[in-house]
């Protein structure tokens, strides 16, 4: 690829999608494995390697999400705090990790969105949650700061430096 943001230098293209705080953080962290929208913008890339690029407001779900990590008992709130927020040397609005997606499910059925299980992976309830549900294979941080940007709707292609890649993934040639 050609120059990224800041430096140039090597980088590669990905597809990428923003999301707020507290859930890109759950998401790079590994903690949130379903990804879910009322939408199938993530469907197109289904077993592909994306970035995750974090916005800068939170997502106000009125401490829900604290609640459902709460289910299982066997978080602390340091814990939490620490899956919720971004590792030392990362801010908002930057890509910050890269992710692996498995399928995409519809699932109209609320009923079945609120299976523990659905709720547990999304860190939503099943009456918030998307109908359309992506799982996370694998989340894998940048090296700080990662590439900062502005964010965006949807799905877009973007450059990440390559210094930045974490050591060990490799980026698949998606496009």
């Amino acid at each position: 690829g050609g120059g990224g943001g800041g430096g140039g230098g090597p980088s590669v293209t990905l597809p990428a999608f923003s999301m707020n705080l507290p859930f890109a953080a759950l998401v790079a962290h590994g903690y949130k494995y379903l990804e879910t929208r009322n939408n199938t913008m993530l469907q197109q890339y289904d077993y592909q390697t994306v970035a995750l690029h974090v916005g800068q407001r939170t997502y106000p779900d009125g401490g829900m999400h604290q609640e459902i990590m709460r289910r299982e008992g066997d978080l602390t709130d340091v814990d939490i705090l620490r899956l919720t927020t971004l590792p030392p040397g990362f801010s908002r609005g930057a890509v910050v990790a890269v992710l692996e997606l498995g399928a995409t499910e519809l699932v109209e059925d609320e009923a079945e969105r609120c299976a523990p299980g659905n709720e547990r992976g999304a860190v939503a309830t099943g009456q918030a949650m998307g109908r359309y549900l992506t799982k996370v294979e694998k989340a894998t941080w940048l090296k700080a700061p990662g590439a900062p940007m502005r964010g965006w709707p949807g799905v877009r292609m973007v450059e990440v430096p390559e210094a930045v890649l974490p050591d060990g993934v490799a980026i698949p040639a998606n496009n």
